[in-house]
């Protein structure tokens, strides 16, 4: 399986919105579809790790917990196979898994995964829930198949996507990009110093800063990223937008959670 384009990778994340598209209101895609992409995610780098790990060191010891300080850990039955497996209440076996998964990686995952409710069948059949975990099967999303900020890229993508077909709701939680980019311009942030946004929405200033401060050469690692958001909703969406090697923290308004 060869690596996947920045544009295979947008193309197949906006596909995953189609299936949805006339089941339930498109201001609720980005939740189910940037949690299951998130998940993915995790599950697919977890694998790839277990699998390095197995060969150093044999399966029993792999399975230890605290070797995984750099990948998030994925218990057992809460791999993404166990939810492809499952053909009926998917939806209530997605929470069961989310449930878990946090619990095993508290407090880094608290208040994400575990708070979309996927076993909404009013909402979500288990033929639409099929339609979407099936398409997230198509491709890998572990780090041999996902290169340098594509995921991040796809994140902004989809937001974006998601703000456009929001209308003006969209602006409560995403900023035009050439509006962030232009404020990091005029800001130019550099390692060692501490960025605070007090509206963070989905966290769109907080990435660029880090990327900006990459593209200078410097190391994003040692800039501390600050954000802080009301709407408990769009403060799920930042926690899974900005990516962890970036960030020291970010401070919800009502939950101060941190990454």
């Amino acid at each position: 399986m060869a690596q996947i384009t920045r544009q295979q990778l947008k193309s197949y994340l906006w596909e995953s919105a189609n299936i949805l598209r006339g089941k339930i209101d498109s201001g609720d895609f980005k939740h189910y579809i940037l949690g299951l992409l998130f998940y993915k995610r995790l599950s697919d780098v977890f694998d790839e790790e277990f699998k390095k790990l197995k060969e150093q060191v044999g399966e029993e010891l792999a399975l230890d917990s605290s070797l995984y300080a750099d990948v998030f850990f994925i218990p057992a039955g809460c791999h993404w196979n166990d939810i492809l497996s499952t053909s009926t209440n998917i939806g209530a076996k997605i929470n069961d898994v989310f449930a878990e998964v946090t619990r095993a990686n508290s407090p880094r995952l608290d208040g994400i995964l575990d708070k979309i409710d996927f076993n909404d069948k009013d909402k979500l059949s288990d033929a639409a829930m099929s339609d979407l975990v099936n398409h997230f099967n198509i491709h890998k999303l572990s780090n041999e198949f996902i290169t340098g900020d594509m995921l991040g890229d796809a994140y902004e993508y989809l937001i974006a996507q998601f703000a456009d077909d929001a209308g003006k709701k969209g602006g409560e939680f995403y900023t035009p990009h050439q509006i962030v980019e232009l404020l990091v311009e005029i800001l130019k942030p550099q390692e060692g110093q501490s960025i605070y946004d007090p509206a963070c929405g989905s966290g769109g200033i907080l990435v660029t800063a880090a990327q900006y401060i990459k593209k200078q050469g410097q190391d994003a690692q040692k800039v501390f990223l600050y954000g802080q958001e009301s709407v408990y909703a769009t403060f799920i969406l930042a926690k899974m937008n900005v990516p962890s090697p970036f960030v020291a923290c970010l401070k919800s308004l009502s939950f101060y959670r941190y990454l």
